[in-house]
């Protein structure tokens, strides 16, 4: 019997044939690296990785990025009319105890695990897997409660002390305070150089 050769997806660490141009498990393009496409590499929000172009989640730290529309991760900016030399504003959430999330205009989830090993269980999980998804479009960033499929999380979500549970994208301006799951201690600064 005739071995086919594999080739090892750098993101799940599943075998594929040579021949596949995806991994049959996670969808990640097998032969990314080998394209030379640096320009067009996902940046983690959460821990600034370079992750493969089309990546859906950080291979690094676990990040997960937002597919919209059937537009892969990684390419939000181009479809959304921001022409390519038009770079969006840099905003910050400043998360509870510190932290920093920095957004770069691609679309982001705050999720459970951006506070993993920071905050006792019960806290934890209060925050949706999925809770908040902050978007930009035109230089304007937007926060959205979100939770599973975009329904909206478990436990609400705050912004300015008013709950914006299925209320869609709400604009969000320097200075606002995001409240994830109705607890204060859960505040989120948005804040836009």
């Amino acid at each position: 019997m005739e071995r086919k050769e594999k080739v090892l997806c750098k993101a799940c660490q599943t075998e594929n044939d040579l021949a596949e141009p995806n991994c049959r498990r996670c969808g990640l393009s097998l032969h990314a690296g080998e394209q030379g496409a640096a320009g067009n590499m996902v940046t983690c929000p959460r821990c600034l990785y370079l992750n493969e172009p089309g990546s859906f989640f950080c291979y690094k730290c676990g990040k997960y990025f937002v597919e919209m529309e059937g537009i892969p991760a990684g390419e939000e900016g181009k479809s959304r009319g921001q022409p390519a030399d038009k770079t969006p504003p840099s905003a910050t959430l400043l998360m509870p105890g510190g932290t920093k999330i920095s957004l770069t205009g691609t679309p982001t989830f705050i999720e459970r695990s951006d506070f993993d090993g920071t905050l006792p269980d019960d806290l934890l999980m209060s925050i949706s897997r999925q809770h908040l998804l902050i978007t930009c479009e035109k230089g304007i960033y937007y926060v959205e409660d979100y939770g599973k499929d975009g329904k909206g999380s478990t436990n609400h979500t705050r912004l300015n002390g008013v709950d914006i549970y299925k209320k869609g994208k709400q604009v969000l301006n320097d200075g606002d305070r995001i409240e994830l799951a109705c607890q204060p201690e859960l505040s989120l600064i948005f804040k836009q150089a």
